[in-house]
């Protein structure tokens, strides 16, 4: 630790009068979290150059508890136990602009959202990663579990070595140009060996409990209810019904249910339990099926999606629907930012408003938001 924040203070006195003009340096988005904080660690131990940037996403008071102000203040503490400097940026308009509002308009409609990835390739790798290089750093580091190689004329985005840990379906929307900025320290580590790096060097987050990127979420509240109540909408409630159209129950906004939920559901008229197999928006209905295996889906399509160089329009590939499951193997049917995916085997309640991030073994090819989906 002393060895790393020398190293840092003696680099930065070197060159204070040239406002971070290194053209090695290295911005380190500081969310005051442990894995944040080792990879700046990580970059100091290597002799890099490195500022500390802190994106603000709550409008609140930083000398208050909540809100992420505790994540902030550890983030000042730890740029100043490593002797670097640290910036905060304040976005919490373009958080709520272009994060926030795009979400409850996707639960709106009847879907459901993905905001970390709109995060990541829009605030972190979009309004950071310029006010980086405002700054002079000419890239930007995260404590993501996620690995880049620099190939011929591209850089793949590939999984972190520690496959429960990997992160890479919440970075597939970057591009090439904010892939090429990129700087992952941590895709090669494991958890435990990341902790045991923090205790070590005695880092304020080595025993802070993992964020649960839930930027919004009050105790005892969905992240869709907390969003309506951020944007002070009124929604109307509606009739629970089976695929027949026979009335079960009733909701109070289709906000607060998602494809593939059992609980808080009323039972059929056989009392047995049942599972949302469809939300629609107009009029606002959720429907339920006794059967499990009307969740199943053998197509569906994608649209607005990212594409990595090389990808051809057709080819055999590997689907996530969602950032913890199994890869599904299918058939990828490209049509310019739309896709039509064939599984090879059914898949279970694939979600209208989710990412599908698709991979050629460890590589990212690139990732759509999931559109249509057929079921049945």
């Amino acid at each position: 630790m002393a060895r790393a924040g020398e190293r840092a203070i003696g680099l930065w006195q070197s060159c204070a009068d040239m406002r971070y003009s290194r053209p090695d340096t290295v911005a380190v988005a500081m969310s005051g979290g442990v894995d944040s904080s080792v990879a700046a660690a990580m970059l100091l131990e290597r002799g890099v150059p490195v500022i500390g940037l802190n994106l603000r996403l709550r409008r609140c008071d930083p000398s208050r508890s909540g809100c992420g102000a505790e994540g902030e203040q550890r983030a000042r503490a730890t740029a100043a136990a490593l002797g670097i400097p640290l910036h905060v940026v304040d976005a919490a308009s373009a958080f709520e602009a272009e994060v926030l509002k795009v979400a409850w308009d996707e639960y709106a409609r009847g879907r459901t959202p993905s905001p970390c990835l709109l995060c990541n390739e829009r605030l972190k790798f979009g309004l950071l990663l310029r006010r980086a290089r405002e700054l002079g750093a000419t890239r930007l580091a995260t404590g993501h579990y996620a690995r880049v190689e620099h190939a011929a004329g591209r850089v793949d985005l590939l999984r972190a070595s520690e496959r429960a840990r990997d992160q890479s379906y919440f970075l597939a929307r970057l591009s090439q140009e904010q892939l090429m900025a990129a700087v992952f320290p941590l895709g090669a580590l494991t958890k435990a060996e990341v902790r045991a790096r923090a205790t070590a060097l005695a880092l304020p987050a080595a025993e802070a409990r993992d964020s649960q990127d839930a930027c919004l979420v009050k105790d005892g509240e969905t992240f869709a209810e907390c969003l309506r109540e951020l944007f002070g909408v009124r929604v109307p409630g509606g009739d629970m019904v089976d695929r027949s159209g026979r009335v079960l129950g009733r909701h109070d906004g289709i906000h607060r249910f998602t494809i593939g939920q059992r609980h808080r559901l009323p039972r059929a008229a056989t009392h047995r339990r049942c599972w949302v197999v469809d939300i629609r928006p107009e009029p606002p209905q959720v429907v339920l099926s006794e059967n499990e295996s009307d969740l199943l889906s053998c197509h569906f399509s994608v649209r607005k999606a990212v594409w990595q160089p090389g990808v051809p329009e057709e080819c055999q590939c590997h689907v996530q629907v969602r950032s913890r499951q199994d890869p599904a193997p299918c058939r990828l049917v490209r049509n310019g930012d739309e896709a039509r995916v064939e599984l090879d085997a059914p898949l279970r309640a694939v979600t209208a408003g989710q990412a599908a991030v698709f991979y050629e073994r460890e590589r990212v090819l690139g990732s759509g938001w999931i559109d249509r989906v057929v079921r049945g």
